[in-house]
Formats: C-alpha cells, structure tokens, sequence
C-alpha cells in the first residue's frame, strides 16, 4: 500500500532492467516525470486511494513494452504483457490492477476508442469508471512530459490542473535533463 500522504515520486524504485531501452525517450527519464506529473494531478481529479495507488503503478510501467520511440500506438498491449512477463503485478492487491493494466494498455490509443472499451465493459458512468479516471490522468501526465520533444499542446490535455502544469512541465524536463 501507498501512503498517500507521504508519497515521494522522485524517490519511487524505477529499475532500469525493466525497460527494453532505458535510456530511450520513453525510458526512465521519461516515466519518472510522468510519474511526478501524475502525482500532481492526482489530488485535483480527486482520486480515491485505489484509483492513486493504480495510477502510481500505470505511470511506472506505462512504457515497458515500448521498442522504439517512433509512433506505436500498440505499445500499451505490449506493455501490459511486459509487466506480465516480468511478474510485476505478482504482489500488487487485485483491486489495483483492472484499473492500472487498462490505463496502461489503453494509453497510446485513441481517446474515444477508450471511452467505448470502458462503457462496453462496465455498468457505471464513465466520470465514475475508476478505469478512466486512471487512464484520463495517465495521458494527461504522460502528455505534459511531451515537452521533452517541444511538442505539448496544452489544448490537447484533458483536465485543468493538467493545462495548468505546462510550465512545470517545461521547468521539470529542463531540470532533470540538467542533472543527467
């Protein structure tokens, strides 16, 4: 379990033996600040302790399956198959991983194409599916890290709190790219 309260992004265990290219621009530069993002967000789209703790674990291993960095809008499979492989989940609550395997499968795919998987598979709203709440927050934590190839569109991301976070974005990616 996380403890919310406390939780560090910075200091969350990232293994670099875990991605295929770990110093790729998806690999761990990259997921530690969508990590830090998703963090940030987590408190304005008010996500219970579930949602949280699966989102943590989505933004950590959202890009494992990922091969190259070009346009691949299949890697969320693969990385869900990835974190299957690698026994990742093993130990992680049950509870955590419906909504944590569907962000990070559905990540890289359309909007719209998400939203109908979710309604398809679920008797609740979509603004209370924890599954979308999860995924919403993942893309907009992942989208805000776009800046690291000067290609954010700040009208593209889906909350508030996210759009409001382009210059930490940007302040984020240039620090961090100074200490490596």
């Amino acid at each position: 379990m996380i403890d919310r309260a406390s939780f560090d992004p910075h200091a969350y265990p990232l293994e670099p033996w875990w991605f295929l290219r770990p110093g790729s621009i998806h690999g761990l530069g990259h997921t530690r600040r969508v990590l830090i993002h998703a963090a940030a967000l987590a408190e304005p789209a008010d996500l219970t302790t579930v949602e949280f703790e699966s989102l943590v674990l989505a933004a950590a291993w959202h890009d494992l399956g990922r091969t190259h960095d070009g346009f691949d809008p299949d890697h969320g499979r693969a990385s869900v198959a990835r974190i299957i492989d690698l026994n990742l989940a093993g130990d992680v609550d049950p509870d955590l991983l419906e909504p944590m395997f569907f962000a990070v499968e559905w990540h890289s795919k359309d909007d719209e194409l998400a939203l109908q998987a979710a309604v398809a598979a679920s008797d609740t709203s979509p603004e209370a599916d924890p599954r979308l709440r999860v995924l919403w927050t993942l893309k907009d934590a992942d989208g805000l890290d776009r800046v690291r190839i000067n290609d954010l569109d700040v009208n593209r991301l889906r909350s508030d709190a996210a759009r409001a976070r382009a210059d930490e974005a940007w302040r984020l990616y240039r620090e961090m790219e100074s200490l490596a």
